[in-house]
């Protein structure tokens, strides 16, 4: 959770500073995934592996807001897409309990959400942050040692999110020594 504070904490610091524009929907969609893993990890028992979710909920909604007074304005059809899947799922979950099922569709949503994520940062790698994207996935190797128990419930969707977290921050990186200004 430290670690997802931290990241949470240079990401707002780079915002009002101007050297990122944070996207709301992108934001908001993260924060009812990361709400939903967190459920499904808490029904399952998963304890202290399921804190840096619940964390997360509240960070991604808090970075939601902040990112409507200094974020990103343009919202494709694609991301309105994304963002009713996850309300969906999310919903799906409170109605039938199936942790693999919402764990599964999570993971699918998120992955696909991070699309639009990844797009932007090949357009415009300056605009968002490694250093946040690199702490957000590192948060989650903690977590998935703390997962009890480690299910495909319980560690798909962190495990994924360890991975895509990367996948951009390594993207960004590549992609700024690249561009030329």
């Amino acid at each position: 959770m430290a670690i997802a504070l931290l990241a949470c904490g240079i990401y707002i610091w780079q915002t009002f500073s101007s050297q990122v524009r944070p996207h709301p929907l992108s934001w908001f969609l993260f924060g009812i995934l990361s709400a939903t893993g967190y459920w499904v990890q808490r029904d399952q028992g998963a304890r202290a592996g399921s804190w840096t979710l619940l964390a997360m909920t509240f960070i991604c909604f808090l970075l939601a807001g902040l990112s409507l007074a200094r974020g990103e304005r343009h919202f494709s059809k694609i991301e309105w897409g994304f963002l009713v899947a996850g309300c969906i799922v999310f919903a799906l979950y409170f109605f039938t309990k199936e942790p693999n099922l919402a764990a599964v569709l999570t993971t699918l949503i998120d992955a696909l959400g991070f699309g639009p994520t990844f797009a932007r940062g090949w357009r415009k790698p300056e605009k968002d942050s490694v250093t946040s994207y690199a702490l957000n996935a590192a948060k989650f190797a903690p977590s998935l040692l703390a997962m009890q128990p480690a299910t495909v419930a319980t560690c798909i969707y962190p495990a994924t999110l360890l991975v895509l977290n990367s996948a951009v921050a390594i993207m960004l990186v590549a992609r700024r020594q690249n561009v030329t200004p």
